[in-house]
């Protein structure tokens, strides 16, 4: 569902995975085009919430089985990805701090870091819970 808005907000006839995505992460949109993803990503709420789909139940199941799978098997998988995660990303943040790495220099980096801090609010999410306060609530 989700796919299609994107898609017929973009103006794209052909709903693959792989083409809005690249259309999505390539730099090139139009404020237009951003302005009717806004649009569509809005109208997906609505209708998701006219079906009763809560996102954000989904998205805390899913790390709850996570959690329950990481206390069941005991695996040192997730442990090792986050310290590898963990390390990887303050060792850039630190290199870009004292100037050893700079973005505009390799534009590899800036997706690099981009993929980085994704994985490292994972991890954080993963091991301390998220916390999101939506528009209009008062959550604590």
């Amino acid at each position: 569902m989700a796919l299609d808005c994107a898609a017929k907000a973009l103006g794209m006839s052909d709903t693959t995975a792989d083409k809005v995505q690249k259309a999505l992460t390539s730099g090139n949109l139009t404020a237009d085009q951003i302005a009717a993803l806004q649009a569509a990503d809005l109208q997906l709420k609505t209708r998701m919430a006219e079906l009763g789909i809560d996102a954000e139940k989904i998205a805390q199941a899913d790390r709850a089985s996570a959690r329950t799978m990481q206390q069941t098997t005991g695996s040192w998988v997730p442990a090792a990805l986050a310290v590898t995660l963990t390390v990887c990303y303050l060792g850039i943040i630190c290199a870009l701090l004292t100037g050893d790495m700079k973005l505009w220099e390799n534009p590899t980096l800036t997706l690099l870091l981009g993929g980085l801090t994704t994985g490292f609010t994972s991890v954080l999410s993963f091991y301390f819970g998220a916390s999101h306060i939506q528009a209009g609530t008062d959550k604590k």
